[in-house]
This record gives structure tokens, sequence and C-alpha cells, in this order.
């Protein structure tokens, strides 16, 4: 995970701060261990379990006694969904929409969560990276959205790793070249979020 590593917190701070010295954007990261529970796949996958037990259960040659097999059955869903959830493997039974789809909504409640949206002139920029989801999610508050087209992040989305912090930091530096042309200073900031990244296990 990439916030596991020792570095994760002050070479981040020291490049919010590097990035934030030549352009009038407040960048707040928040790197989370992951962005959903997949407890309903959890479910899921106990109650196929639960259906593969009842197929097993009634191709036996012999009886068995109906209450058991109640049991057996609900034994089975418990230990299957209890074993797989919150476990990394349960990712893999994720559709991969299903992953992106979580992550634009944790880093969509983290912006407001951060008060990312609360700078005087609207220049926030929430950094969101999902550790097992592996990806990294921007989200510009108005005043850079209306200044910055799409096509400029493009580049810098793209060399934000999720699992390398080198990565990472490489990523931040395209984003400040992008902030710095499209949203350079502007004078005395009336707000200044922390610039040490969040962590959320």
């Amino acid at each position: 995970m990439l916030h596991a590593d020792a570095r994760f917190g002050d070479a981040v701070k020291r490049k919010v701060e590097e990035l934030e010295a030549r352009t009038d954007a407040e960048v707040v990261v928040v790197a989370a261990e992951r962005s959903g529970s997949y407890r309903d796949l959890s479910v899921l996958a106990g109650a196929g379990a639960s259906l593969l037990m009842f197929v097993v259960l009634s191709v036996l040659p012999w009886p068995v006694d109906p209450v058991l097999a109640t049991l057996d059955l609900l034994v089975t869903f418990v230990v299957v969904g209890f074993a797989l959830d919150g476990r990394r493997m349960l990712l893999g039974l994720a559709p991969r929409t299903r992953r992106h789809q979580q992550v634009s909504l944790s880093a969509a409640a983290e912006f407001y969560r951060e008060a990312v949206h609360a700078t005087p002139r609207r220049t926030g920029l929430l950094v969101y990276v999902s550790a097992a989801e592996g990806e990294v999610e921007l989200i510009p508050d108005v005043g850079i959205e209306a200044r910055v087209p799409r096509a400029a992040w493009v580049d810098a989305v793209q060399r934000l790793s999720a699992t390398d912090l080198d990565g990472f930091l490489r990523g931040l530096d395209e984003i400040g070249v992008v902030l710095a042309e499209h949203v350079p200073p502007a004078g005395e900031r009336g707000v200044s979020l922390s610039n040490a990244p969040r962590i959320r296990a």
C-alpha cells in the first residue's frame, strides 16, 4: 500500500507545499486503504456457497435430516460470508466499474469532509488515492474546473501511481505544472488547509 511507505507522510507534505507555492490552488491528499466494504459481495458469496451445499445435500444417496440440512446451509452461509468479509480477494469478485464507482463516491465524500470546497476563491483540489482498488481520483473545485481544461489533467492523472510513492510524487509534480499554468498565485490565501496527507484505514 502506498501510504504504508514510511516516507509517505513527510514526502507528500513537502511536495504539496512546493506545489502550492506556485499556484493559488489548495491541494488536499487523502489516502485510503480501500474505498468500499463490498459487504454485499461477501453475502452473495455466502449465499452461493449455501446453494452449492444445498445441491450437494440433495444428491446424497442417503437421507439427510431436514434440521441438520438447514443447519448446514446456515453455517455455510455464515462461515463463507464472514471468511470473505473485508478480505482483499473480495475485490476480485467486484467488476472494475463497481470498484471505480466506489472510489468516485468515496472521493466525493472526502471532498466535502475535508472542506476542499471551502476556499475563498474555490480553488481546492482533492487528490484521492485508494490502495485496494489501485486508483487515484482528482476532484477540482469550481474555481479550478473553470480554468483548467479537462484534457490538461489527462497526463497528470495517468502519472499518479496508486502503488508506488515515487510515481505518486512525480504525478503530483505534473499536477503542479498544470495548476501553475492555469491557476497562478493570486495574492494572500484566505484559508490554508493542512498540507499533511490524510490517512483513512
